[in-house]
């Protein structure tokens, strides 16, 4: 198969490699990644930054992919690096603004730890001590338990369940596991030429957020890679990609000077300048993309939003 005439399609995954498997479970091992970045050069993608790719979008003959990696896990540094080198790719990193150099960790993280030495039995039995003060939703599910909590509280339900289940503080953890890039490591991917765009200062959900939090998890976002020492490109991935509401879009990319906002529901020829919204595919689910996921989704999708746009 060939790649789609004239598309950017935007690829997104969160860890590479072996280590870092029980701190984020989802991800793909470094073989499986290169081999990916080899499938997608040879479908004949010219692999740009996701500004350049931005600046360019549809003027190209050449389909255009962008790589981009979500939450700053060291990972980065020390699999996918070596890896984009070899082959003179460029990427995208969102950041987590709290996260930068091991500084904290974000609440669904925390939850992946404390998952790590509680089962569900024992979650449960927490969260039912836990259920009047942070208003918990009660699914049957430990993680859409915890997500129904307001933004605000995560945190702070997280905290409390790792006091009770973690050996470690989070201090002692962040200091010996080193999960997120250190400023030593984010300088030296800078030098290679790799961008650094918003995530968001906490890992917030959009998707619940009023317009003044969203706007606050942008600004600060920002300016904890101002304050780092690193220049940030003029874009923001939504995390879980949970979108807000499409028609604060324009006001939220005019008050955080954004370009664009990326979501995971790549339509056919979605990504171009006429559109805040850009959309990703995911390489951990999709390592090998090919006709289902490059042509036949997008195209089901560009259908189904037309045919929602005519009813409306």
């Amino acid at each position: 198969m060939k790649a789609l005439p004239s598309s950017t399609v935007v690829y997104y995954l969160h860890r590479v490699g072996s280590a870092q498997a029980e701190f984020y479970p989802n991800g793909i091992s470094r073989s499986s990644f290169e081999k990916s970045l080899r499938h997608l050069l040879n479908l004949g993608y010219k692999f740009l930054p996701l500004k350049k790719a931005f600046e360019l979008a549809g003027s190209r003959a050449q389909p255009t992919a962008v790589l981009s990696v979500d939450d700053g896990l060291s990972c980065i540094y020390h699999e996918i690096l070596p890896i984009i080198k070899t082959y003179s790719l460029p990427l995208t990193v969102f950041v987590i603004g709290k996260c930068i150099d091991n500084r904290d960790l974000a609440w669904n993280h925390k939850l992946i730890q404390i998952r790590k030495y509680a089962d569900d039995v024992r979650l449960e039995d927490a969260l039912t001590n836990l259920h009047k003060r942070y208003s918990l939703g009660r699914t049957g599910n430990v993680f859409s338990d915890i997500f129904s909590v307001a933004d605000a509280e995560k945190d702070k339900l997280c905290d409390e369940l790792w006091e009770i289940f973690c050996p470690l503080s989070q201090e002692e953890y962040l200091a010996k596991e080193q999960p997120f890039l250190s400023l030593g490591q984010m300088r030296e991917l800078a030098e290679y030429g790799v961008e650094f765009a918003l995530h968001s200062q906490t890992h917030a959900d959009f998707s619940r957020l009023s317009y003044p939090d969203m706007y606050r998890e942008l600004l600060q976002n920002q300016e904890a890679l101002s304050e780092a020492g690193f220049d940030c490109v003029p874009f923001f991935a939504f995390p879980y990609g949970k979108q807000c509401d499409k028609d604060l879009l324009p006001a939220l990319c005019r008050d955080a000077s954004l370009k664009s906002c990326l979501g995971f529901r790549y339509c056919y020829k979605d990504n171009d300048q006429a559109r805040i919204l850009w959309q990703r595919i995911s390489l951990e689910h999709n390592p090998y993309p090919g006709t289902k996921e490059l042509l036949i989704k997008p195209v089901l999708r560009k259908i189904k939003d037309r045919i929602s746009w005519l009813g409306q």
